[in-house]
């Protein structure tokens, strides 16, 4: 993006819907560098009457032309899916806001969809999604031109750059542990092991569907047992499990709640894509949330780094020192996620008390942060709970848009949104 004056605009549109203006807020400054921040405009993409999401962030929504954006479709959001509801899988034309249904799916949630992706190997013609299949949790391949379909045998939770791999998690587990962030009815096949040696995050061959463990939560508990003796009869899962951009490392969120939806414990763990070279790179206890890679090494993350609240801070990945973002202006938990040129953050940020949610950019070179729009949330279950709506930024694949998710201000209706930087 070129670098330009800020400037506010809210009734320009290119197709879709116009956000209202009183959503863009005051535009807090957030210590930014008015210079350093380029024009943009801010709009809804999506209409109703049905919601229409995305689902989790740092994931590219768009195809490789960047004519569409892969959207689910959903009748409802006041309840969180049962086993045999379906949510629509379909494509948003960019400029239109058309939204025109391909597929439909059964393994879905508010949070994290149904983890769709483009085909890295075929990004205008092929999509990947999970699907539920005789109540086992599998991920399909689908041509969007002929309607084909390859059912793979595992879900997928995050997908290599280069099309070969897919990172795997047991949603039984997550179901039975958080299940916020799976889906419904789905059995842990170790309901019973605190720390199981057959579970943890599973590699999968994306061509022929083949697949094995290669880090067992079992490792990780065993590198976390001295120092932690409180582990021995806590149910130890994984989540969030993301590659690096060159394929070659990933990394997987350990996690423990005290009881039945108490506070989570969380660290963060690397691993070499065979398992390899496993490594805590950020403590268990720090109350690790959310993350992305910006390259190879360095990662940023949203953790507790001492008793002052999560904060956004970058460290290089096996090297436990971190460097805290923004100075302030990003002292708190939010979904953040590297443009494509590594300069540039997008992240977001609730306030419960005010049911006010803001979407967030930051420069990374000059370390100043600006708020590019702010919604109310309407309700306290969409800013907190199961059916929370979180932004989930998300960037287009030339980094002059980001997409999020958001409760559309005059209908109260989940949709997807758009931040478009002018002359980027």
């Amino acid at each position: 993006m070129k670098r330009r004056v800020f400037v506010q605009k809210t009734s320009v549109g290119l197709g879709g819907l116009l956000v209202s203006p009183t959503l863009l807020g005051s535009l807090q400054n957030r210590n930014s560098n008015q210079d350093s921040f380029p024009d943009f405009i801010v709009r809804k993409l999506t209409g109703g009457p049905k919601h229409h999401f995305f689902g989790y962030y740092g994931i590219c929504p768009w195809n490789e032309s960047q004519t569409h954006l892969l959207s689910l479709e959903s009748n409802f959001q006041d309840h969180m899916p049962g086993r045999n509801d379906s949510a629509g899988i379909g494509l948003v034309d960019a400029k239109t806001a058309r939204y025109e249904k391909i597929t439909e799916t059964k393994a879905w949630n508010f949070q994290q969809g149904a983890f769709m992706h483009w085909n890295p190997l075929k990004p205008d013609s092929e999509i990947l999604y999970n699907d539920r299949v005789d109540n086992e949790i599998v991920s399909v391949f689908l041509d969007i031109n002929s309607g084909k379909k390859r059912v793979l045998p595992r879900p997928v939770n995050g997908i290599s750059h280069n099309g070969k791999h897919a990172l795997s998690l047991t949603y039984g587990r997550l179901g039975r542990m958080r299940n916020v962030v799976s889906y419904a009815n789905v059995v842990d096949p170790y309901v019973d092991e605190p720390h199981p040696e057959k579970d943890g995050v599973f590699i999968m061959d994306l061509q022929t569907g083949d697949y094995k463990l290669v880090v067992s939560i079992k490792q990780v508990y065993e590198m976390l047992k001295e120092r932690h003796p409180e582990l021995e009869h806590k149910h130890l899962w994984f989540n969030h499990t993301v590659f690096n951009k060159n394929d070659t490392r990933f990394f997987l969120l350990a996690r423990t709640r005290e009881g039945n939806g108490g506070p989570l414990e969380t660290g963060m763990f690397t691993a070499g894509i065979d398992g390899s070279d496993l490594r805590e790179v950020i403590p268990y206890g720090y109350n690790v949330s959310h993350f992305d890679w910006r390259n190879n090494k360095e990662i940023i993350a949203t953790f507790e780094l001492g008793s002052n609240g999560r904060r956004h801070y970058h460290f290089v990945d096996g090297v436990n020192e971190y460097k805290r973002l923004g100075n302030g202006s990003l002292d708190f938990d939010g979904h953040c996620t590297f443009s494509p040129d590594q300069k540039w953050i997008a992240t977001d940020h609730k306030v419960k008390e005010t049911l006010m949610q803001s979407i967030i950019l930051h420069n990374f070179e000059t370390d100043c942060s600006k708020t590019l729009a702010t919604f109310h949330m309407k309700e306290k279950k969409f800013i907190t709970g199961q059916l929370r709506c979180d932004f989930h930024p998300r960037w287009n694949r030339d980094g002059t848009a980001i997409c999020f998710d958001a409760i559309d201000h005059d209908s109260g209706i989940r949709q997807m949104h758009l931040v478009e930087f002018q002359d980027a």
